[in-house]
């Protein structure tokens, strides 16, 4: 009786929090393919810098062309937006 009234009250939420899930990984997606151009962008700013001379700006450019990388900050928002998911179907499973 108890777990189909918190099955209840929690399943609203609980699909609004999905639909939340669901927004955030499409703009994820979307902005890490803008984002990927953006890493060219820094990279061959980057090459300019470093046959110019100017190596520390060079080295720069780099570090921000692996921030903004695939391998940088996106694969965090990925990493987390998993954790949530699986956070999300445990207490759906809690519950079911």
């Amino acid at each position: 009786m108890i777990k189909a009234i918190i099955r209840i009250i929690l399943m609203p939420v609980l699909m609004i929090f999905r639909l939340f899930l669901g927004t955030l990984a499409f703009i994820t997606t979307i902005s890490s393919a803008v984002i990927g151009l953006g890493t060219s962008l820094f990279v061959i700013l980057a090459m300019v810098e470093f046959f110019i001379g100017y190596w520390q700006n060079g080295l720069a450019l780099m570090a921000l062309a692996l921030l903004v990388s695939p391998i940088g900050l996106p694969a965090i928002a990925n990493f987390l937006l998993k954790r949530m998911d699986g956070a999300c179907a445990f207490v759906e499973g809690l519950i079911c």
